[in-house]
């Protein structure tokens, strides 16, 4: 079916009397928004309503046959059927006869003879609201699909940060493995200074390679997560990691997540500062996560801005800022929630 402002309104007329079809045929032919269908039983009249889905019906009460009462109930009793109006077509007056037709699903009734102005007045008012109950069935519809595509982003994010959370936790893992090994690598090799320098060097590289981690979390989002104690000389390092990392890849945007650093004093947010700059001049967008409430107060104290950071209180608010923003919502440009 096409949408109601796209076509014609369809009028069904059901009427076993001739007289009566010409009179209401010939009320409704003239108006250039409505076109007409016509039949002379209660068969034919739920044959086409169900083959045709008409935008309103005009329906005699009483017909040979299946009378218009029996015809209304089953329309309403049908789901393909059931949204049509109704309006009954009647010369009885009694008032018995009236509710058992608005009993029956009407939603209006026209006493014959008819009056034509009455008639198109009270045609007009139900095909209104009829394309009116469609647009807001049609909107209704429409807010659904958005809610349900929502709730599977939601939970696409969900999935993403919990994965983010374990990788993290993993590398934690493996930096006090890693530790660890150092550790009783430096006690095995005390006998040789020089063979334990070397061994010191070597873990020392590849413990700062690994504690400044570039992870994609999208073809768009680049995170990185700081644990321990974050000096000048790892945040060199993260700088050049970030740099190199959002220059070979796609990326829009880089996470510096510092939830699990201990401590930063003026000198390693100057140098987080710096990068920003360095993203940018790359096309890229800084974002930091994480800041406590102590590390914002070495920052203020110092007198050091971040300038061009994005900030945010947690690495899965970091995320979904990213995230609103690559798909054109109206992300949010301040502090973190």
């Amino acid at each position: 079916m096409h949408d109601a402002h796209e076509r014609k309104s369809l009028v069904l007329i059901a009427d076993d009397e001739p007289i009566n079809l010409e009179v209401l045929y010939n009320t409704l032919a003239g108006e250039e928004d409505i076109t007409i269908s016509i039949a002379d039983d209660g068969a034919m009249a739920l044959a086409l309503a169900e083959q045709e889905e008409p935008d309103l019906i005009l329906l005699d009460a009483m017909m040979p046959g299946i009378d218009g009462y029996e015809v209304c109930r089953t329309l309403h009793a049908k789901p393909s059927t059931s949204g049509i109006p109704v309006i009954f077509t009647t010369s009885l007056t009694e008032t018995s006869r009236k509710v058992e037709a608005f009993k029956a699903g009407a939603v209006d009734y026209i006493t014959k003879p008819f009056d034509r102005m009455e008639l198109l007045a009270r045609v007009r008012t139900h095909l209104m609201l009829r394309r009116a109950t469609r647009s807001v069935i049609a909107q209704n519809a429409h807010l659904e699909e958005q809610i349900r595509e929502r709730a599977a982003a939601e939970a696409a994010l969900s999935s993403l940060a919990k994965e983010l959370e374990r990788r993290t936790e993993e590398l934690r893992l493996s930096n006090e493995r890693l530790s660890v090994e150092l550790a009783e690598r430096a006690r095995a090799n005390a006998v040789s200074a020089a063979l334990q320098e070397e061994i010191i060097r070597a873990q020392r590289e590849r413990l700062l390679e690994l504690s400044a981690p570039l992870i994609p979390i999208t073809e768009n989002i680049l995170a990185m997560p700081l644990i321990g104690t974050l000096d000048l000389e790892r945040a060199e390092r993260a700088v050049e990691t970030a740099l190199l990392g959002a220059s070979q890849s796609a990326a829009e945007f880089v996470i510096i997540d510092v939830t699990g650093v201990r401590s930063m004093d003026g000198g390693v947010a100057s140098t987080l500062a710096r990068l920003a700059s360095g993203l940018k001049l790359l096309g890229r967008r800084a974002l930091l996560t994480g800041i406590r409430p102590e590390m914002a107060r070495t920052l203020v104290r110092r007198k050091v801005t971040l300038e061009g950071i994005v900030t945010k209180a947690t690495l899965q608010s970091g995320i979904r800022y990213a995230l609103d923003v690559s798909n054109g919502s109206n992300g949010s440009n301040g502090g973190g929630s």
